[in-house]
């Protein structure tokens, strides 16, 4: 039985024991759905505008399902505030959704590696919501995951009352790579919002450093160079 079949059933059973719920709002809905039809209205895919002033290297190939508004912010905030990381289970299939979309076949990454949170929001949240997106990706593409790849070394500030500028000063060399881990390896890094890209750069640079043959950046809500956010986002 492939890995692709075997998650499918997996996902059958887990779907017969618990329905699945939307996770903007909560209300039940279909299991081949990410969102219920009221929040999909206020769904909002991202397009090639998305990267407009975010702070990537310019090799760096980013994909992203939403731009974070709607429900998608709603699901996210649900995810990471409200105690349902269950979530991550609902929208990894997005993450997977957007890759095939842009032509980025599962065999182009040999590495998947989620962005490392602060470690006092993992003790307070109990998980890191970019490595439980990360795993679910893994399972459905088959490419492995490491959440040791990419270490945070240091508590840093919560990035939401930062100045872009203070946002780089703030994760500056706070991340470490394992050579013995990403060297020669294609990475795709995980996360769950991309802000201004302080955070993702800061990884960018670790991996790099560390031999990584190429890193791309793979996101669910990217925020929008026109709309305001709530600083959510590059909150490691």
């Amino acid at each position: 039985m492939n890995r692709q079949i075997f998650q499918k059933a997996a996902d059958l059973l887990l779907w017969a024991i618990f329905p699945p719920c939307c996770p903007a709002c909560g209300r039940s809905m279909s299991r081949d759905e990410c969102f219920c039809p009221g929040c999909m209205d206020a769904f909002y895919p991202a397009d090639a505008g998305c990267r407009e002033g975010k702070q990537l290297p310019p090799e760096t190939n980013l994909f992203a399902a939403a731009y974070y508004e709607g429900s998608m912010r709603e699901a996210i905030h649900r995810m990471k505030f409200s105690g349902h990381p269950g979530n991550a289970i609902t929208l990894a299939p997005l993450l997977l959704q957007v890759l095939r979309e842009s032509g980025a076949a599962e065999g182009r990454f040999d590495l998947l590696v989620p962005v490392p949170s602060r470690p006092k929001k993992v003790r307070a949240r109990g998980y890191n919501q970019s490595a439980l997106l990360a795993r679910e990706l893994s399972k459905r593409t088959g490419i492995p995951v490491s959440e040791t790849a990419l270490v945070k070394t240091r508590d840093t500030r919560a990035q939401h009352d930062l100045s872009a500028e203070e946002r780089q000063v703030n994760l500056s060399g706070s991340f470490r790579a394992s050579e013995s881990e990403v060297s020669g390896k294609r990475i795709l890094l995980i996360d769950d919002v991309l802000t201004t890209g302080a955070t993702a750069r800061e990884c960018i640079g670790a991996l790099q450093t560390a031999g990584a043959q190429s890193v791309d950046l793979l996101v669910l809500a990217v925020t929008s160079h026109n709309a305001g956010h709530d600083g959510t986002g590059d909150s490691v």
